[in-house]
């Protein structure tokens, strides 16, 4: 009997060593760091999803063009990292209807305390001769995070580089310029930069700066409509203009960012230099000013005709239907906005049919789609549209309560 007594008193002192050796061990263990979150700070730095946005300041450029400086609205909230070349989409109400729009980053990518974009007002636009007359310093809008794929890559672009751009498409390579002469980059690059007269090349007086300071970087403006007193090149970025500043081809990789009627230009220009597609990246093309213009635009289509859109969404919890009507010649997503009825803003960033961000489930109809605009095989397969790129050409079905 004593002998088992002695033994359970030996099994309990083993027992109670094992467990001081136990919190011994976990005391010893050094403790989580009161900063570390698993990445999720970093995560939600990189990629915040949308950022506030407050005008810091504004700055005329030209008759048509200005640079707005945005920085964050919220003191705790830094403004996202971002590749130079790269664009956001800011988001704004105007009379009741709550849409967005791409601009690119001209703010060097080395420095966050600021973004700058440069916007153009589009005569007959929407949004932008908005922002031109009304955007005002200590306004604040919502943006997407920085998006897009226009920007270089040294695995496939190499280092000779030649940048074509008219008018405010000099934005983004801005961007990439002061990345690369601030970061002393060994990249050679060559831009050609075509406006309608003197007075719309922007920001010339830095640009000038650049090339003067960065004997890798040469630009050259070419002007089509010139005054008499011009004594640069004129008319258009012609293959011979290329060829003639560039030397050879060999090597060389091609950035084009511009309007359409300029994209089908450089294009048949470049063709003629037998570049190779797969050597040429240009930024997002967005909707065309006329739809009916474009190639493929089914021409039985009466360009007045209007279109009865049925729309399936989820509001409070429940799932309705609603029917609007839209106009043929429009992009679904505007005509989406423009009839308020989701109560929200349905995800986009491009709207030009690259970042999906708006890819919709459409249950019937058909549409038309720029022929330019890449929609992805599954998305195909299996009847997923891109809405700010598509054109109601029948009545549509589409279903919202699956975003």
């Amino acid at each position: 009997m004593e002998k088992d007594v002695m033994k359970d008193i030996m099994n309990d002192v083993k027992k109670y060593q094992k467990a001081e050796k136990l919190k011994k061990w976990r005391d010893e263990v050094e403790p989580i760091p009161w900063y570390f979150d698993g990445l999720e700070n970093l995560c939600d730095r990189i990629h915040p999803g949308k950022l506030f946005l407050q005008v810091s300041d504004v700055k005329q450029l030209s008759l048509d063009t200005k640079l707005f400086r945005f920085i964050s609205a919220k003191p705790k909230k830094l403004l996202a990292p971002f590749r130079s070349g790269q664009y956001i989409g800011l988001t704004v109400e105007i009379n009741n209807i709550k849409t967005s729009r791409p601009y690119s980053l001209a703010s060097s990518p080395n420095q966050l305390a600021y973004y700058e974009l440069g916007i153009k007002k589009k005569e007959g636009g929407f949004v932008s001769p908005y922002l031109f007359e009304n955007l005002k310093v200590g306004d604040i809008l919502e943006s997407t995070e920085p998006m897009g794929n226009f920007y270089h890559n040294p695995i496939f672009h190499g280092n000779d580089l030649v940048f074509i751009a008219g008018g405010s498409g000099i934005t983004p390579f801005v961007s990439i310029l002061r990345d690369i002469s601030e970061r002393v980059l060994p990249l050679n690059v060559w831009l050609f930069f075509g406006c309608l007269t003197e007075k719309d090349i922007l920001f010339r007086d830095e640009l000038d700066e650049i090339q003067e300071r960065r004997p890798n970087i040469k630009i050259k403006y070419i002007l089509s409509e010139p005054k008499p007193e011009w004594t640069g090149a004129r008319g258009f970025i012609s293959k011979e203009e290329i060829l003639n500043k560039i030397g050879s081809i060999k090597g060389k990789f091609f950035y084009i960012v511009g309007n359409r009627a300029m994209y089908q230009f450089i294009q048949a220009e470049l063709q003629a230099l037998e570049i190779s597609r797969h050597r040429i990246i240009y930024e997002a093309y967005g909707v065309p000013d006329d739809v009916t213009k474009i190639m493929g635009w089914p021409e039985e289509i009466d360009a007045s005709k209007k279109i009865h859109i049925t729309v399936d969404l989820i509001r409070k919890g429940k799932k309705e239907t609603a029917i609007i009507e839209a106009s043929c010649v429009e992009p679904l997503l505007n005509s989406l906005e423009r009839a308020r009825i989701l109560g929200y803003q349905l995800d986009n960033g491009c709207r030009s049919g690259e970042c999906a961000l708006c890819r919709t489930k459409m249950r019937s109809g058909k549409i038309f789609v720029p022929p330019e605009v890449i929609i992805r095989e599954s998305d195909q397969e299996f009847g997923f549209i891109h809405p700010c790129v598509s054109y109601p050409i029948s009545d549509v079905h589409i279903d919202l309560s699956l975003t």
